[in-house]
């Protein structure tokens, strides 16, 4: 069967669930390379399969999970065209900016993000791409792949990262991979040996993707101190994965603010080929209401950002589609992209608006609580007073009283910028962080917990 075989002509492949073995990875990168070569279409999604698909929706070939913030998952509705231009507008960027400007911005990616969202699809996706691009014959991925059961800590990174390091120089590629912030924090901030030795090889790689979730300025600056050659990305399966790259858009991709304040921050809509068709439903309809098109003149509205020639003749040609996310942004006089946080989190206590993010952020920069709070969510509990009041929850770092939690947060930002009504009034210790998809927080289940704490 040709690349050109219409997608809806295809055949569903559907992995048995993924367990972290190598033989459950091995499934899913199979099943990914089906549908780079154009001879299948794969559905991750949260529900069964539709004998047939919605008009409009007859190209999709990849289906994923998302959750928005209500927590239901949706199932995202991709195009083969979507996945292979996210896939090049990467590459073009490594290939311009140096990263891998010898083997035309591809290489070799070590796989340790679970292959059932966009994030870990796309690392797999990536190597089936650099193996089509660069006549390999195959993907560009470890033989055999990793077995990623168990926890993730730095002897496990070290030991995949040696081979695939070495692999990737025996082909003469430049190596990549791609981290959840948690990932990052627990290799850079180690004291062992292994995590000495993990940093080192770290080191060693042309690209360090870290994306999912916000990534201290902490973890940053460690990375870059240590040249480590880290790279935020921020986008959603709506997105086909990440479309901003260290703040800017890639090659073909418009940025948006709608409806911006007095301060200059609003809401962040994206313009770029990668976007989704939309969200299949377990009924068998569809849902595409964040996604619209716009003509010339509604492209041009508001604060504004893109980045390579696609993104200027999609604005020319009269139309582009957009989708519009949850998150609240600034975009700065040169285009570069601050997330402050979802619309949808804001807490709004005593009639003031709250970002959490902004919070959790002073909570992460205190030098007071360097060494004591280890990871924070801060969430709105309901409250008859306040309408919603200010709480936290936090993991501490070892022999750190969980019962002086609540008056070391409240100490330290009291001697920082942080206004008073921004104070979390409560602060409870868990175990971890309740987490959501890849190493985001999920923040539903920590306004549960937080409620529900005496």
């Amino acid at each position: 069967m040709s690349d050109h075989s219409p997608a809806g002509s295809l055949p569903w492949l559907v992995p048995p669930g993924y367990d972290a073995s190598a033989a459950s990875l091995t499934a899913h990168v199979e099943a990914i390379g089906e549908v780079m070569a154009g001879r299948a279409r794969l559905w991750l999604g949260p529900f069964a399969a539709p004998s047939q698909l919605p008009a409009g929706f007859e190209d999709t070939a990849l289906v994923v999970p998302t959750s928005g913030s209500t927590g239901i998952a949706k199932a995202v509705a991709l195009t083969r065209e979507a996945l292979l231009v996210s896939q090049d507008a990467t590459a073009q960027l490594f290939a311009a900016d140096g990263t891998a400007a010898d083997s035309r911005g591809h290489g070799f990616w070590l796989p340790l993000l679970p292959p059932t969202h966009i994030a870990g699809v796309q690392v797999i996706a990536r190597a089936h791409r650099t193996g089509q691009v660069l006549g390999l014959g195959r993907p560009a991925l470890p033989e055999p792949l990793p077995d990623l059961r168990g926890h993730f800590d730095a002897a496990a990174f070290v030991a995949l990262a040696g081979p695939a390091l070495t692999r990737a120089e025996q082909l003469g590629l430049p190596t990549f991979t791609s981290l959840v912030p948690t990932q990052l924090s627990r290799i850079v901030t180690g004291t062992s040996g292994a995590d000495v030795r993990a940093r080192s090889l770290l080191k060693r790689f042309a690209a360090v993707l870290v994306g999912g979730a916000a990534t201290s300025a902490d973890i940053l600056a460690r990375c870059r101190a240590q040249k480590i050659a880290v790279r935020t990305t921020y986008g959603s399966s709506e997105t086909a994965g990440g479309c901003v790259y260290d703040r800017a858009p890639l090659p073909g991709v418009r940025l948006r603010l709608t409806e911006p304040d007095a301060s200059g921050a609003g809401r962040l809509e994206i313009s770029s080929p990668t976007l989704a068709l939309g969200y299949l439903t377990a009924d068998g309809g569809v849902d595409t209401t964040p996604f619209a098109s716009h003509t010339t003149a509604d492209a041009g509205a508001g604060a504004d950002a893109s980045a390579g020639a696609g993104a200027g003749a999609g604005a020319g040609a009269g139309a582009e589609r957009a989708f519009l996310t949850s998150d609240l942004a600034e975009l700065s006089v040169d285009g570069a992209l601050t997330v402050l946080g979802r619309a949808d989190d804001v807490i709004n206590t005593g009639g003031r608006k709250v970002l959490p993010q902004d919070v959790e952020r002073a909570i992460d920069r205190s030098l007071m609580l360097r060494g004591m709070v280890r990871t924070n969510v801060v969430v709105g509990v309901a409250d008859p007073e306040w309408g919603q009041r200010i709480e936290a929850l936090v993991t501490l770092e070892p022999g750190i009283d969980p019962a002086e939690a609540t008056s070391l947060v409240r100490s330290a930002l009291r001697t920082s910028e942080v206004p008073a009504h921004m104070i979390p009034k409560r602060v409870h210790v868990v175990e971890q962080l309740p987490l959501l998809g890849i190493g985001k927080v999920d923040r539903a289940t920590a306004r549960r917990l937080a409620s529900e704490a005496r």
